[in-house]
């Protein structure tokens, strides 16, 4: 089986996607290190679940965090 990588064309169509991600585990790692208390779950959990991606930050936004 060969090993395909990405075209140029390709990478340049998959950048927004990839930088729109990174900045929702930014944004929830950055709320659940500064969050005193989470709906659900404890601050390692949330860590690790917004880890996974595409919908982990997510996950967190909808489930974890605490309403204020």
């Amino acid at each position: 089986m060969k090993k395909r990588s990405l075209t140029y064309q390709q990478k340049q169509k998959l950048a927004p996607f990839v930088a729109f991600e990174l900045t929702a585990l930014f944004i929830a790692w950055a709320d659940i290190i500064k969050a005193p208390s989470f709906r659900r779950g404890n601050r390692i959990v949330w860590m690790l679940v917004s880890l996974i991606q595409p919908i982990g930050p997510w996950l967190y936004q909808k489930f974890g965090k605490a309403k204020a």
